[in-house]
């Protein structure tokens, strides 16, 4: 095993792409904020093979469902509830630059992940919580769609009156860490909202799960692994989906299932039915942890077995970025792997070009 561990690490740290860092300063005014960021993209890949083509193939099959009242409805929510938020927005629009590409276009992309839950089936994302002794490691996989979206991916430095806050590696801030923990999202099969009810909550205010992630991100008060546990597992939500925190101390770390109208538990490190003391490990995909992992789909699966497989040589950073690589924990979709440590403020970000990994 230990010897596969290794060939799988030497065969993929060759390949991985830089992703760009960019200083998010939350002093400034807020139009200018993501200038630099949008600005760097396009530099790099040009508008049609970052942003073009990622706004094209998300049209025919994620904001199809929507009609031109519904652009309308939510920015006029976000101007309401997001007053800061829209002038980023409106920052954005005006880097673009592109006559297609409205302040009310945008504001659907702000509820991105709500809306894609009523009009696709995506499958992304695996994360992975292992203990050892007193600290969590925590690996990330993201997995989406188009091969473009991966031009788009920054690893973004964010502070406020200079200031660390914390950092984000995504393209729609589906991951942060932060000074008390490291919180990732990941998808939620289950039967979704229809239209007319996300519409409701978007104009009662309801967060989007990026903005709720930055609210975690800039409120003082969400300063302890406790406070963001409590806060994610009651907040109202609008769509189904998982939220994966590791913290810096030992047990810190759970899967909160969560859906816009039923409650579910939490289950955390502590209380793993693996009844070890020094060494635990939790996996989350796309599927509830009650239910077995579909047929087609055996990424929790795997990545149990083979962290259940690891030697204790192999608890550590590199054990958990071996197994994140291996096929289909890796897979054809998967944009960026990210290993991070809360206890020792470590965060290592591999962009993933594209590439089809052979299942042997």
């Amino acid at each position: 095993m230990q010897y596969s561990i290794l060939i799988v690490f030497m065969s993929f740290v060759a390949s991985f792409n830089y992703l760009p860092e960019v200083e998010i300063d939350l002093s400034i005014e807020p139009k200018q904020r993501w200038k630099q960021a949008i600005r760097i993209i396009i530099e790099q890949y040009g508008y049609e093979n970052s942003f073009g083509q990622v706004f094209e193939f998300h049209n025919k099959n994620t904001f199809y469902i929507l009609d031109p009242q519904d652009y309308s409805t939510i920015a006029k929510a976000i101007r309401i509830h997001y007053p800061e938020y829209s002038l980023e927005l409106d920052g954005i629009v005006e880097e673009l630059n592109r006559s297609e590409i409205t302040f009310e276009y945008l504001s659907a992309w702000a509820y991105f992940h709500e809306i894609a839950h009523i009009s696709t089936d995506i499958t992304e994302s695996t994360g992975l919580l292992l203990q050892v002794g007193d600290q969590i490691i925590h690996g990330r996989n993201m997995d989406q769609a188009p091969i473009q979206a991966r031009n788009i991916i920054l690893h973004l430095i964010i502070k406020k009156d200079g200031q660390y806050l914390g950092e984000s590696v995504e393209w729609i801030h589906y991951f942060i860490k932060i000074q008390c923990c490291i919180l990732e999202e990941n998808w939620r099969f289950c039967i979704p909202l229809n239209k007319n009810q996300l519409m409701i909550f978007i104009e009662q205010g309801v967060s989007s799960l990026a903005w709720t992630y930055r609210y975690i991100l800039i409120n003082e008060n969400m300063n302890t692994f406790d406070k963001v546990v409590s806060y994610l597992e009651q907040n109202q939500v609008a769509s189904s989906f998982y939220n994966v925190i590791g913290g810096k101390e030992k047990n810190q770390g759970v899967i909160i299932s969560r859906d816009p109208f039923i409650m579910y538990p939490t289950i955390s490190l502590n209380t793993s039915i693996l009844n070890q003391i020094n060494y635990q490990y939790l996996v989350q995909t796309n599927y509830d942890h009650w239910l077995p992992d579909p047929q087609n789909d055996q990424r929790r699966t795997m990545a149990e077995n083979l962290l259940a497989q690891l030697q204790i040589h192999q608890w550590n950073e590199f054990g958990v970025f071996a197994v994140m690589e291996t096929y289909p924990i890796h897979n054809e979709g998967t944009f960026y792997t990210i290993i991070m440590n809360a206890k020792y403020n470590r965060l290592i970000a591999f962009g993933q070009p594209n590439m089809t990994q052979i299942e042997n």
